[in-house]
């Protein structure tokens, strides 16, 4: 049993289970899974997701005490975790599906979201693209950058950006995220089998293949993650605990235009 500490609530992950339980006064508003097999279409391999029933990774949403509440249902805020299993697939670390974020109604900008490790190492990938919900153009991959989080590092995902998690570690990887209710666009990455690039492990060693079914990808930047006290964003205090002491800090996940030069330098 591993507590998840780092999410400022009482969570654990059950190894043997492989499930998210609550201490007391903490509620779910309930969850789901998916399995290799229905990673196919997304992997640098997909022969290593035919009728393999593994655990890829698991989610959980609106997590948070009974008393904060109402601080999330005012602003919708979802308030979730997700477990990405160790190992690879087919020498591909371990990652969620990605997808990008619909616009902010009456907005020029799409959401942004903030992710934070809770336990073992990713990288989060993300994709620049302002033309990724037109189906009938060719995606046109503006930034790649690749960031390497350890637990208790966050970033804030900026607006356009098309992002996933890769699990780098030995053990289960955790992580949190804070989002305002955001359209979740999963079609312009399946329909190029996955990301710009594919994180594989060969020999130990962290290898980034770029992805053949992207025509002019841009060479891929690895980033640094920088807090932002000013924006609740700092390693040393969860997001979570962040969020219910100062809730206006996170107004720019629904206003994210004033704030979109900022959240761009946080990723030095």
């Amino acid at each position: 049993m591993t507590e998840l500490s780092k999410f400022g609530l009482r969570v654990f992950f059950d190894d043997a289970t492989q499930e998210l339980t609550f201490g007391e006064g903490v509620v779910c508003g309930g969850g789901s899974s998916k399995h290799l097999q229905k990673m196919k279409g997304l992997l640098y391999r997909d022969s290593a997701a035919e009728n393999c029933d593994e655990l890829c990774y698991v989610f959980c949403h609106d997590i948070y005490r009974e008393e904060d509440r109402h601080l999330f249902e005012k602003r919708q805020y979802a308030n979730g975790i997700t477990v990405l299993m160790p190992g690879t697939m087919g020498g591909e670390c371990r990652k969620n599906s990605g997808h990008y974020h619909g616009y902010v109604p009456g907005h020029i900008c799409t959401f942004p979201e903030v992710y934070e490790v809770l336990t073992g190492e990713a990288v989060f990938l993300l994709q620049e693209s302002r033309n990724f919900d037109h189906a009938d153009e060719e995606l046109k991959v503006e930034t790649l950058r690749a960031v390497f989080l350890k637990a208790g590092e966050k970033i804030i995902v900026p607006p356009f950006c098309g992002h996933c998690a890769i699990n780098v570690g030995e053990g289960p990887m955790a992580f949190g995220n804070l989002a305002a209710p955001s359209p979740l666009l999963y079609a312009p990455i399946q329909q190029r089998h996955g990301l710009g690039v594919y994180v594989l492990n060969i020999q130990g060693r962290i290898v980034f293949v770029y992805n053949s079914h992207y025509k002019d990808l841009p060479q891929l930047t690895i980033v640094q993650a920088h807090e932002n006290p000013a924006l609740g964003i700092t390693f040393g205090k969860s997001v979570y605990e962040s969020f219910v002491s100062s809730p206006e800090r996170f107004n720019f996940l629904d206003e994210p235009e004033q704030y979109q030069e900022e959240i761009e330098h946080m990723l030095g």
